[in-house]
C-alpha cells in the first residue's frame, strides 16, 4: 500500500479530533442519572456504528455509507462538547456542529473532505433511508444504554426519560420495534 502525498500534520490533527471523543463523556448520563463511569461519545459512536453495520447489512442497504455517517454523526462534539436535548436550540446545535465538522474536515484532503461533507449534509437532512437508519439507531443505542444502566442498578424512574426521548419523534416506530424485539433477548438472565 502506497499512500499519495499527504499533509501528515493535518491528518494527525484530524485524528486528534477523533481521539478527543474518548475523553468526552455523554452529558445526560452524568447530569440526569449520575452514572459514575458513563460512556464517552467514542463509546457511543462505536456501539452505534456496530449496530448500524448489522442493521444496514440485514436490510441490504449501503453499509459503507451508513457506517461513515454513523462515525461522523457526533464528530463535531470533539469541539463543541455533548449537549443534552433542549440545552440549546436544535438550530443552534446544528449550526455549531456544522461549523465544527467543517473545521475538522479541513484537515483532510479535499476529495475526502467533500465526500464526508456530503455524508454529513445527508445526515442532517435526514431524508434518505441511510440517514433515517442512522438517526433511528442513534436513538436506539441511547435506549439500549439506558436499559444497560438500569440492569446495573440505576433507577428506572430516572432512566425512563431517555427511553421516552428515544421513542419520541419521526423515527419512533423503528426505535419502538428495535427495542421491543431486542429487550427480552438482551437483558434476560
Amino acid at each position: 500500500m502506497v499512500l499519495p502525498p499527504l499533509n501528515y500534520r493535518l491528518l494527525a490533527n484530524f485524528f486528534d479530533f477523533v481521539m478527543e471523543l474518548k475523553a468526552i463523556k455523554r452529558s445526560g448520563w452524568i447530569n440526569k442519572v449520575k452514572v459514575k463511569n458513563p460512556e464517552s461519545v467514542a463509546d457511543h459512536t462505536y456501539v452505534m456504528s456496530t449496530m448500524v453495520m448489522v442493521f444496514s447489512d440485514i436490510l441490504g442497504m449501503k453499509t459503507e455509507r451508513a457506517l461513515k455517517m454513523a462515525i461522523l454523526h457526533d464528530l463535531g462534539e470533539s469541539i463543541i462538547g455533548d449537549y443534552e436535548p433542549n440545552e440549546i436550540s436544535s438550530n443552534e446545535k446544528r449550526i455549531k456542529e456544522t461549523e465544527a465538522i467543517d473545521h475538522i474536515l479541513t484537515h483532510l484532503p479535499s476529495e475526502t473532505r467533500k465526500k464526508y461533507r456530503d455524508i454529513w449534509k445527508e445526515y442532517l437532512e435526514n431524508k434518505t433511508d441511510t440517514s433515517q437508519l442512522v438517526h433511528s439507531v442513534d436513538r436506539f443505542e441511547m435506549a439500549f444504554q439506558a436499559k444497560k444502566y438500569e440492569s446495573q442498578g440505576y433507577p428506572s424512574s430516572v432512566l425512563q426519560q431517555f427511553l421516552n426521548y428515544a421513542t419520541d419523534g419521526e423515527d419512533s416506530n423503528d426505535v419502538h420495534l428495535l427495542l421491543k424485539r431486542t429487550k427480552d433477548a438482551s437483558f434476560s438472565e
